[in-house]
């Protein structure tokens, strides 16, 4: 073995020898917290090696090598094979990293050959980029280098600028950009080469802000980028989601019937609308509430009310199911019949481009949905320069059509790190009524879910305005500096730009 070879073995017996002497019950809140994010980095930064390796181990496994290859060599059918044998990860986990490790590795390889050298450095050997085979022969040499479009991602990478699962969730939600049916433009909408150059020259910014955010956030950021740079794709993506589509059922050994479905963006959120409505909390009685504080009992009295929302979810959908379309809402569901909103910006409408989306998805709808829908029913909330058209301000408290508005503009909970939709949420003034004489106008009120509102209120949670952003200060107790945190909107920003989609 190369004296060079980094001791990585070494490295792992130093971290076993080190979690033999260490209990998170012995230590304080800040040291195992402190514990939690250097634990976390050294994760994120396996895994980023594990990448480059998996990415490695495939390039040595090429169909061109034939059984000569490193995974076939080794016992095993494919990369993904061989890497989930030697990690132990799941069959997506081992995916990713030899997706991520691939962009990075390519990447890599551009960068290092230059404008205008595509095959590297010229006085570089012969047979540098080469693979050998098990007898140490030369296998086969570097081809010439081109910078994918999504080199910006696996520079990151490399540079140890982004998370494995980041990069990943930031592949995913662009999509595919080369495997366009049809690579050249129509409509006057960007083909693959032109759309790969517009999504490469706005990923660095997309990085920037995904660097500190979640790989939910930035899948949910990436697919807002695509959208907007590519409107046609998104009625591309719906009409390969309506093929996709699927409900299967099965009887299980208990005589219970088990089933599973995926549904396109808008009649997925119909089902959705009526579950939240079958499953809502308040459906339970205020007294049964009222035990989730109880120090002892508080615990085992949420599980068993999470099985009976659970539960009663379930008889209402069957309850729907037997009455079809003729049930009466107010029977099964309540006072309030479940609705689904369409959101569309006005210039999108008017210059027949661009598209829409469904109130708390983070997924688009083509335009041509969104304007049949409002032909059905659908309650269009219009808006125009930004700012939202004849809704009445002035009032202790927030009228229906404020909140319907708040819905469109903030796409649920607000809390950045909640993902309730806007069924769960109520309006909360960010200056206090009493406190701060708060007004109710629209741009003074945010959406949050009844567990983060109660949590502002009685935990000290600031939240600020500056223009159309919200900032979420922490109390001291939680951080002594205060440091302001983005509070984004659910809902695709250019939907609620006038400038965009252009």
């Amino acid at each position: 073995m190369s004296a060079a070879f980094p001791p990585f073995a070494e490295l792992g017996e130093a971290v076993r020898t080190a979690a033999r002497s260490w209990h998170p019950a012995d230590r304080s809140d800040r040291e195992l917290l402190e514990s939690l994010r250097a634990l976390s980095e050294l994760r994120q930064e396996i895994e980023r090696l594990q990448a480059l390796a998996a990415a490695e181990a495939a390039r040595r496994s090429r169909t061109v090598f034939g059984a000569q290859g490193l995974a076939r060599r080794d016992g095993h059918a494919t990369t993904t094979a061989l890497v989930q044998h030697v990690t132990g990860a799941t069959r997506r986990e081992a995916e990713a990293l030899l997706e991520v490790g691939r962009i990075a590795a390519e990447a890599a390889a551009a960068a290092s050959a230059g404008p205008g050298r595509p095959d590297g450095d010229a006085d570089a050997d012969e047979t540098s980029g080469a693979v050998l085979d098990g007898s140490g022969a030369r296998a086969a040499t570097a081809m010439p280098v081109e910078a994918p479009w999504h080199a910006a991602i696996g520079l990151a990478v490399a540079r140890g600028e982004l998370t494995v699962a980041v990069a990943d969730a930031l592949r995913w939600g662009i999509g595919p950009i080369e495997e366009l049916d049809d690579p050249s433009p129509a409509d006057g909408e960007p083909g693959a080469e032109a759309l790969s150059v517009l999504i490469a020259r706005a990923l660095p910014e997309l990085i920037a802000t995904c660097r500190t955010r979640s790989p939910e956030q930035a899948r949910r950021a990436a697919r807002s980028l695509r959208d907007r740079l590519d409107p046609v794709g998104v009625e591309r993506r719906a009409e390969g989601q309506r093929r996709a589509q699927f409900w299967r059922m099965w009887q299980t050994e208990s005589g219970m019937y088990h089933g599973e479905f995926e549904l396109e963006p808008v009649a997925g959120a119909e089902v959705k609308a009526l579950f939240d409505r079958l499953s809502h909390p308040r459906r339970l009685d205020r007294g049964v509430r009222r035990t989730f504080g109880h120090p002892v009992h508080g615990e085992r009295a949420y599980a068993e009310a999470r099985k009976s929302r659970e539960r009663n979810a379930a008889e209402g959908f069957a309850q729907l199911l037997r009455a079809g379309a003729s049930v009466n809402p107010h029977r099964v569901l309540g006072d309030r019949r479940p609705a689904v909103h369409l959101v569309v910006n006005a210039a999108s409408l008017e210059r027949g481009r661009g598209s829409g989306a469904l109130e708390g998805h983070s997924d688009r709808v083509p335009l041509a949905t969104t304007v049949a829908g409002l032909c059905e029913g659908y309650l269009p909330v219009r808006f125009d320069g930004g700012a939202v058209l004849d809704l009445g301000r002035d009032e202790r408290l927030f009228s229906e059509a404020q909140k319907a508005a708040m819905a469109v503009r903030d796409g649920g909970c607000r809390d950045p790190e909640c993902d309730r939709p806007p069924s769960w949420t109520e309006a909360h003034h960010i200056d206090h009524w009493r406190r701060d004489d708060g007004r109710t106008d629209l741009a003074d009120g945010i959406l949050l879910c009844r567990r983060d509102h109660l949590r502002y209120h009685n935990e000290g949670w600031e939240v600020r305005r500056e223009g159309t952003e919200y900032w979420l200060i922490p109390p001291a107790r939680v951080d002594p500096e205060q440091r302001p945190r983005a509070m984004p909107s659910k809902t695709p920003a250019d939907v609620l730009d006038p400038f965009a989609p252009s």
